[in-house]
């Protein structure tokens, strides 16, 4: 077995000292989609601000998406907290990090970071805040909720529309992938002693295991679903598929009832149904509901 590092919460909340973390917290801090947010200042509403962010997507009926500001940067979470606030979410290349590090400063209220580094504002179709003609991809959103959550503040934002370069509608997964999204990687400080941001881009697309080792309408379909995709492709008998629905069935209507033998069976019973098909053991499992 595989030794392991016990950590608790105060030890993981110590990783981090200043701006650099301690390199034991990128293993336990994933890399983080960067993408620049665009809001409007209020007051007076007529000056804009473009700050660097992390990027979490949610749900995509209605398509969403999450973004965390720091509580300390107040003018963001101003313009970001109104009733109604409008943001643009604009993805950055892998040839824009200057101008991605340039919005990670706070300039001064009033002051456009987008002038600072040189991009270019465009009118979005959906919202009042302009989007950013540089970047491939722009999401025209409405803030719909807004979280304070110990030192930042999450917007939950509603995407109403959004623009693509052309050049990018066709392409295959792989390259554009490596071109954009720009996830943040950690903190370093170099020669110089000097803080310095780095980045990275996927590279690899690896497939994960697919029919009859998992479902063929996809990940997160109910285990029924599965069964009968088996069935159809001779893996499973009907005699066989019926059964397990009807351990399925049972389970679901006993599932609360914690103490309960039948219910701890059905448990053992599930879990070796299903180790048995992804290790693709077939002759063992036709014994085993056999013999069950």
């Amino acid at each position: 077995m595989t030794r392991k590092r016990l950590l608790s919460a105060d030890e993981l909340e110590s990783l981090q000292q200043g701006e650099v973390m301690d390199p034991i917290a990128y293993a336990v801090r994933a890399p983080m989609a960067q993408l620049l947010l665009v809001t409007r200042d209020v007051p007076p509403g007529d000056s804009v601000c473009v700050r660097s962010t992390s990027l979490c997507p949610l749900s995509w009926r209605p398509y969403s998406q999450s973004i965390n500001i720091p509580l300390d940067d107040e003018r963001v979470v101003r313009n970001l907290s109104v009733p109604g606030a409008e943001c643009v979410l604009a993805e950055p290349t892998r040839a824009q990090l200057r101008e991605l590090a340039i919005c990670g400063q706070r300039a001064p209220e009033g002051v456009c970071e987008a002038d600072v580094a040189r991009l270019t504002l465009c009118k979005s179709l959906h919202v009042d805040v302009p989007s950013i003609a540089d970047c491939p991809v722009n999401l025209e959103c409405v803030v719909d909720h807004v979280e304070r959550y110990h030192t930042h503040l999450i917007a939950f934002t509603r995407v109403l529309g959004a623009s693509i370069d052309d050049r990018y509608l066709f392409r295959e997964r792989e390259e554009i992938i490596s071109v954009f999204p720009v996830n943040l990687v950690d903190d370093v400080r170099d020669a110089n002693g000097d803080v310095r941001r780095r980045v990275s881009l996927l590279r690899d697309v690896v497939s994960c295991p697919t029919f009859p080792y998992a479902q063929k309408a996809g990940w997160g379909n109910d285990f029924g679903t599965w069964m009968g995709e088996l069935r159809d492709e001779g893996y499973l008998s009907e005699t066989e598929c019926n059964l397990l629905h009807a351990w399925c069935a049972r389970w679901d209507e006993m599932f609360t009832d914690a103490a309960s033998p039948e219910r701890a069976t059905l448990k053992t019973r599930l879990t070796e149904v299903s180790r048995l098909i992804v290790q693709g053991r077939w002759a063992k499992l036709h014994d085993y509901l056999r013999e069950a």
